[in-house]
Order: C-alpha cells, then sequence, then structure tokens
C-alpha cells in the first residue's frame, strides 16, 4: 500500500537558517512544526535481489555484490524548504533512499552529477547514475540524494550550474529535513553517522558541502568522512586553462553554463558578445548553452575576455570565480579525493592543487588516489569502490 507523509508548514524565515538539531535524538522527541521538511511520498520500491540483478544487466559483477547488498530499499520524494541564489525561501527536492530495517544505520549525502534532463534528476528515479546509490542503500546506508535547485520541485528556476554556495545549501537542507523525517516517523532509524560523496559535478557539490557544514558545526550533522571524485575545485586556474588552450575540447558547452550561470548569479550580466566571438555569440543566444559551436577556446571567446582573465584585470569575473574556489582551506574530517590523470572533462590539476593546498595548511587526514591514465568515465569505478572500502572502516 502506497505510504504518504505529508508536511505543511509556513515559507521558512531568515531566523530559521540558525536551527540547531539536538543530540539527543530519541524517537520519542517529536518535532511537531518542522522548518525544512514539506512533503516525504514512497515512489519506488526495490528488493535485495532486484538490485543485484540490475548489477548484472549493466555487466556488473555479482559474486561480490550479493554478498554486501542486503537490505530491501524504498525510495522517497522529499520535497523541503531551502534558499536560492538570492537567499529567498523556495521549496526544493531529492530522493531518500530507505533501507528496510529497524537497526540504525549512517546516513550518507551522495551529491549527483552533472545532469541535462529533468527526468535524470534524483527525485524521479529514472537514471541508471542513482544505481551506484541503491547499492550503498541496500548494503546499509540511508541515503539523501538532492536534486539541487532547477529540477524537481524547484524546476522552475535555472539551474545554477557549479555554483557552490547553492550546492552546499540545497544538500545541506535536504539532511535538515531528512532528520526531521526520521524524528516524525518510525520509517527509519538514522545514527550520527554521516557520510558525504559525490563525483564530477557531485564531487564539487561535496566539497562546498563538507566546507560548509565545518563552518557552521551543527551538532547533528557532524561529518564522518567524505570522498569526492573528479570535481573543479579550482576555478580560477580551470578558468585560465581553458582560456589559453588553442585545440578542441570535447565539453566546451559544460564550460559555457560555467559562465552563463556566473554571468547571471553575480548580476555581472554581460552580453553574450563579451565573450564569444560572431557568429559563435549569436548563435549560443538564439540557441542556447548546448549550441552546436566552436569547441576551440582560442576561436571561440573573445580577445578581450580571455586577456581580462588571463592577465587578471577582469576582476569582476575573477571575483566570481574566486567566490567558487574551493580548493584551498583546511578540512578536519578525513577526505579522500579520486581523480583520474587523464581527465578531459574535469582535469587533474582540480584535485591535486586541492590535496597540495590542503595539506600545506596542515591537514592530516586528507588523501589524493590518483587513478592513472583514467579518463572522467574510467576512473569512476575506484572512486566507487574505494569510497565503500574507506566508509566501511568508520
Amino acid at each position: 500500500m502506497r505510504l504518504l507523509y505529508k508536511v505543511f508548514q509556513p515559507i521558512l524565515l531568515p531566523a530559521a537558517l540558525f536551527f540547531v538539531f539536538s543530540c539527543e535524538r530519541e524517537k520519542e522527541d517529536r518535532l511537531p512544526d518542522p522548518l525544512y521538511l514539506v512533503d516525504a511520498e514512497i515512489i519506488a520500491e526495490y528488493s535485495a535481489g532486484e538490485v543485484i540483478e540490475m548489477a548484472g544487466n549493466l555487466g556488473l559483477t555479482t559474486s561480490g555484490i550479493e554478498f554486501l547488498v542486503k537490505y530491501d530499499i524504498s525510495v522517497y520524494r522529499i520535497v523541503y524548504v531551502t534558499t536560492d541564489t538570492g537567499n529567498n525561501p523556495v521549496e526544493a527536492s531529492g530522493a531518500l533512499l530507505v533501507p528496510a530495517t529497524a537497526d540504525p544505520l549512517p546516513l550518507m549525502s551522495f551529491q549527483h552529477g552533472t545532469i541535462t534532463r529533468e527526468e535524470d534528476a534524483p527525485s524521479y528515479f529514472q537514471s541508471e547514475q542513482y544505481l551506484a546509490a541503491l547499492f550503498y542503500s541496500s548494503a546499509g546506508y540511508i541515503i539523501s540524494l538532492p536534486d539541487y535547485l532547477g529540477y524537481g520541485a524547484s524546476r522552475h528556476l535555472e539551474h545554477p550550474y557549479e555554483h557552490g554556495r547553492s550546492l552546499a545549501t540545497a544538500s545541506r537542507d535536504m539532511l535538515r529535513a531528512v532528520r526531521e523525517f526520521d524524528m516524525a516517523v518510525d520509517e527509519f532509524n538514522a545514527s550520527d553517522k554521516l557520510f558525504l560523496t559525490g563525483y564530477s559535478q557531485g564531487g564539487y557539490a561535496t566539497m562546498v558541502l563538507l566546507k560548509l557544514l565545518e563552518q557552521e558545526n551543527d551538532r547533528g550533522l557532524t561529518v564522518t568522512a567524505a570522498t569526492a571524485g573528479a570535481g573543479a575545485y579550482n576555478k580560477t586556474l580551470f578558468a585560465e586553462y581553458i582560456l589559453g588552450l588553442d585545440r578542441e575540447l570535447t565539453y566546451i558547452n559544460y564550460f559555457i553554463w560555467v559562465l552563463d550561470t556566473y554571468n547571471r548569479v553575480y548580476g555581472i550580466d554581460r552580453p553574450y558578445s563579451y565573450y564569444f566571438n560572431q557568429p559563435h555569440a549569436s548563435v549560443i543566444e538564439n540557441e542556447g548553452i548546448f549550441a552546436n559551436t566552436e569547441t576551440n577556446p582560442e576561436k571561440l571567446f573573445t580577445g578581450q575576455f580571455s586577456d581580462g582573465i588571463l592577465s587578471g584585470t577582469d576582476t569582476v569575473f575573477m571575483e566570481a570565480l574566486a567566490d567558487n574556489d574551493n580548493y584551498d582551506w583546511k578540512p578536519s574530517t578525513p577526505l579522500k579525493l579520486y581523480h583520474g590523470t587523464d581527465d578531459e572533462f574535469v582535469f587533474y590539476f582540480n584535485s591535486l592543487t586541492a590535496y597540495e593546498a590542503m595539506t600545506a595548511r596542515g591537514a592530516a587526514g586528507v588523501e589524493l588516489v590518483t587513478v592513472q591514465d583514467g579518463d572522467h568515465g574510467t576512473s569512476v569505478p575506484e572512486y566507487f569502490l574505494g569510497t565503500f572500502l574507506f566508509f566501511a572502516g568508520f
């Protein structure tokens, strides 16, 4: 029978952002008026056998998986309150994976990689990208999978691609909503352990989420350990590197997407003709960021824009890049970075410079796992297995 749990509350007040969860999370201490949770509804159910079968259909070996996968899974669509890029209250959504057991289990926030279709958002749970989350969950994790802004319940908004602050707050506020849901019902029991992980855009989202949670020191959201795979942590160096290249780049449209996001979110509002040579500026303006356009940065971007970034004189855009840099800080949480040396989507130097900067600041718990000759896709298995084994040690 379809299980429906629904909570309605007034739009989030600014004061609610200072909400602190109690470390004493007994089930009898209910939250009658949740600040974040709006709605929770089961949208799918999977048996442990189905998870194993799905792995086989994708060509994955099932011999080891059969030993690890043990719980049936219920998938909830969670709607919750967060803030948009202008710090205004907005409803967002995501998927919550709950193993069928009354035992306390660790909570994991799994930040997804880049998606370009609405139906691939976690809250629809239709993409094979989330099969890894099913594996983790069936092995014994309650998993929070935020959509981010611009998908699901917030699909009326433009997705702020690679905007660090909104990725972090959307992910954090879903965790808050999950904690509230946990205390309101008897469907699951999340322990105090909290793990963070993600790959590609999810790797970057994980890094900004980790930094935010460490800064806020919320007693209900203390991170046990984290992994981040192939994230673009060093936005400033990334932009300088791209603009210094004179060769075709397969993923140029995603770099255009980042530029377009920062131009909009930071109120820079320059015309496309400032950034792109003609006729490419008109093509992108008329057909969108995924238009079939020039793929060589030397030919695509105007000299005015390139020179401004490479010389550091374009202070407005450089400030936007710097605001999204997330590599030069000192995490106290055990953290593993995964990256392939031949990654042409998110270049390896992003993880390398993060590791070097963090260790230089005295971060003793940071490790860089380098996948030799791995590209953006072939490095995923080592990240996936490594994350599982790493978290199992806590």
